[in-house]
């Protein structure tokens, strides 16, 4: 089917449109996500989410080159997800360096109860060795 055609399908409000679009440029769409996010659960569904965009995008706007637009699409959806996916890991490993740096302004000292431990033992040592 022509791209014109594919159109004019999203156009009419068709859903045969998004069967049209992911049976000739699914692979291509799935293989630009894929090189973001080099996960195939989330490639699947940026590209489902690819199809959902050029649906709600495609009435008041018209490509001219469906297969740039698409990509478009598909590459700023994976991008956000992507960006989605490491902010969490970015939190939490900088929560362990934040951790790491406060190791060296915290007293690496005894607590109280080994001190008084140690002075226990020294004084019982010292009363044991006056015998």
């Amino acid at each position: 089917m022509d791209d014109s055609e594919i159109i004019e399908l999203y156009f009419q409000r068709s859903e045969e449109a998004v069967t049209q679009t992911a049976s000739k440029y699914g692979k291509y769409c799935y293989k630009i996500a894929y090189h973001i996010l080099s996960s195939r659960e989330d490639s699947e569904e940026s590209v489902n989410d690819t199809y959902l965009a050029a649906w709600n995008s495609m009435p008041p706007q018209r490509p001219s080159v469906l297969s740039a637009y698409l990509a478009k699409l598909t590459r700023r959806i994976s991008i956000d997800r992507f960006r989605y996916r490491t902010r969490d890991k970015r939190r939490d490993s900088q929560y362990a360096l934040s951790l790491s740096e406060l190791d060296d302004c915290v007293s690496g000292g005894n607590t109280t109860e080994e001190i008084i431990n140690v002075r226990l033992l020294a004084d019982t040592i010292g009363i044991y060795l006056r015998l």
